[in-house]
């Protein structure tokens, strides 16, 4: 869209068509990135761009999306010849907009990004924020680069380092050079995290997908061969679980996760796309490893519940982020990074207490929870409302089929019905799947603890397992029965994961 700032008779000269021409073939941008030890702190972009519009903006995603032009400095832009081509800064500072300009005319831009994100608070956590480290620097394609167009395909992106660093990009190399990339579209450019640096890469391959893992920091480095080895096992659980690797929806590309670990004195993470960022301390305590790699096993299984699996709307939110805490806690339980003792204290400290300490904890249905901007309002009532009905649902129809079917069956189904389809789900097809499976209707479960307010226990429903919990000083206090049948050791071994 034009702006008011464009000359009059600039305007006059578009509407008549004097300088409109049709859009020209998508796929001809290209950015270059330099890195440079000698100013660390600051990232040299230059891009060839083919002009589809008059505006030049960044990434409308994150906590605080306006701030990303804020920490872009010396822009400028010029055409093929060298000449320059004006920018104007938008009113309300979101981007800027070409003077004059040619659809179809190539301009160079070139600018700088500085890394001072660090130094302003992020409501969310780090979503997207980059920073730099001794190690190296991590920049998201949201706070680097500066694009034009919406449907730009087929984008290169290549790399200058100084000799001792590398790149890692969750991207496919270009003719195998180190430092040359293709991108699929500019949504994928955006949702990408770019890590340059001393740091090391580990790829962990299955069929088509590649997990590129990489681990920044010297205590983190130590580590390098165990985190490497639980990622992977973790992987390679959540495969047999579902039956596959990751399936996108049709046109979308999975071929790459990239999965950044950098030290820190805390403990935080994000995903972004398909990627996933984190901060851990391998040398603080073991409660907060524990809670780090609970971050990534979750945000790692949203590739199969969230990607392959998607849904209708935020009222299934219950399902996508609490059934995938469940299977989160069998993952790190199957591959032996957390014990029994671990999980149940898991359970209570973590989603017993935010669930019953929700603030819309008897009042507010966790279907609704997750509308607008509440979902981080109500962690508790989602990721631990929706874990607890999860349990519910599995622990019921592995009973009432003697342990023959389970969620697991849900969730395999779910993966070879609607991965790669552009279908999505809904409390319908949950529903009726979950009543197939079960033998039985739960449509009541469901009304009474998803769709209405009322608080859910697992009392009625870990019982099948040989398990008494109970709400005791307002802690959930889990013990097993002193004899167990044969089928309710079976049940409580498919709640740690096992068949």
């Amino acid at each position: 869209m034009l702006r008011t700032v464009i000359p009059f008779l600039y305007l006059v000269l578009v509407i008549s068509g004097a300088w409109a021409r049709e859009m020209p073939p998508a796929g001809s941008d290209q950015y270059h990135v330099t890195f440079n030890t000698a100013n660390p702190d600051r990232i040299r972009v230059k891009a060839e761009i083919t002009i589809s519009d008059s505006l030049l903006y960044m990434s409308p995603y994150g906590p605080m999306p306006e701030r990303w032009p804020d920490f872009i400095r010396n822009i400028r832009a010029s055409n093929s010849d060298g000449a320059e081509i004006v920018l104007l800064r938008e009113a309300d500072g979101k981007g800027w907009v070409f003077e004059e300009y040619l659809i179809g005319q190539t301009a160079v831009l070139e600018y700088d990004m500085v890394l001072e994100h660090e130094g302003q608070d992020w409501p969310g956590g780090i979503d997207g924020v980059a920073y730099v480290r001794e190690w190296g620097i991590m920049a998201t394609g949201r706070s680097l680069f500066v694009m034009n167009g919406k449907s730009k395909r087929r984008i290169r992106v290549s790399f200058s380092t100084p000799a001792s660093w590398n790149v890692s990009v969750p991207w496919v190399s270009i003719d195998g050079a180190d430092n040359t990339f293709r991108v699929g579209d500019l949504t994928e450019l955006q949702e990408s995290f770019i890590f340059a640096g001393t740091h090391q890469e580990t790829e962990i391959k299955r069929e088509d997908f590649t997990m590129k893992f990489v681990l920044g920091g010297p205590s983190v480095l130590q580590q390098q061969k165990r985190f490497a080895e639980l990622a992977s096992d973790i992987m390679d659980y959540y495969i047999g679980l579902m039956g596959g690797i990751p399936k996108p929806g049709p046109g979308e590309v999975m071929s790459q996760c990239l999965v950044i670990i950098s030290q820190a004195d805390s403990v935080d993470g994000e995903v972004i796309g398909n990627n996933i960022s984190m901060f851990m301390d391998p040398d603080g305590p073991e409660f907060n490893q524990m809670i780090g790699w609970f971050m990534f096993a979750h945000e790692f299984f949203h590739l199969w519940n969230g990607k392959t699996l998607r849904f209708t709307s935020t009222n299934t939110d219950w399902f996508k982020e609490g059934v995938s805490n469940y299977y989160t806690m069998k993952a790190l339980y199957q591959t032996g990074f957390a014990s029994e003792e671990v999980i149940l204290a898991m359970l209570n400290n973590l989603f017993y207490q935010r669930y019953t300490h929700d603030p819309g904890y008897g009042s507010l249905p966790p279907y609704k929870a997750a509308s607008g901007f509440d979902k981080d309002k109500h962690w508790g009532l989602i990721y631990g409302g929706g874990l607890f009905v999860g349990i519910a649902l599995d622990m019921e129809i592995r009973n009432r089929t003697q342990n023959e079917a389970s969620l697991d069956k849900l969730m395999r189904n779910f993966y070879e019905v609607y991965g790669g389809t552009e279908n999505t789900i809904d409390q319908d097809d949950i529903l009726g799947k979950v009543n197939k499976l079960g033998n039985t209707d739960f449509e009541a479960l469901l009304s009474d603890h998803i769709l209405g307010t009322e608080p859910i226990s697992l009392k009625p429903y870990l019982k099948y397992a040989g398990v008494n919990a109970d709400d005791l000083d307002n802690q959930l206090k889990i013990h097993h029965f002193p004899d167990k049948s044969p089928l309710q050791k079976d049940i409580w071994n498919g709640f740690l994961g096992g068949k």
